[in-house]
């Protein structure tokens, strides 16, 4: 009998920094519209989870995201890329 991964949770930083002229934002629905195309059944199933915080403390000149449980942190990512992590961080 195998275990199921743990669920992988996508954390977009909203705080001021990555948020400034509404770029976390626009990340963060960005990242939702292809989420729930890519992985419908994880989201609705809690396998998947997308969150905000106010800062990540990982403060660059971009919207930031960390994806958990890898804590791997991505600077303005491409969509694709984490799409990608997602699928791998769920196998």
């Amino acid at each position: 009998m195998s275990e199921s991964p743990p669920p992988a949770r996508l954390i977009v930083c909203v705080g001021p920094n990555c948020d400034a002229h509404g770029r976390g934002r626009a990340l963060l629905a960005e990242v939702q519209a292809a989420l729930s195309a890519a992985f419908p059944d994880e989201l609705a199933g809690g396998r998947l989870k997308i969150s905000t915080r106010q800062c990540l403390r990982l403060c660059t000149r971009d919207p930031v995201v960390r994806l958990e449980p890898s804590g791997d942190a991505f600077s303005d990512p491409d969509v694709d890329e984490l799409i990608r992590e997602i699928s791998a961080a769920l196998r």
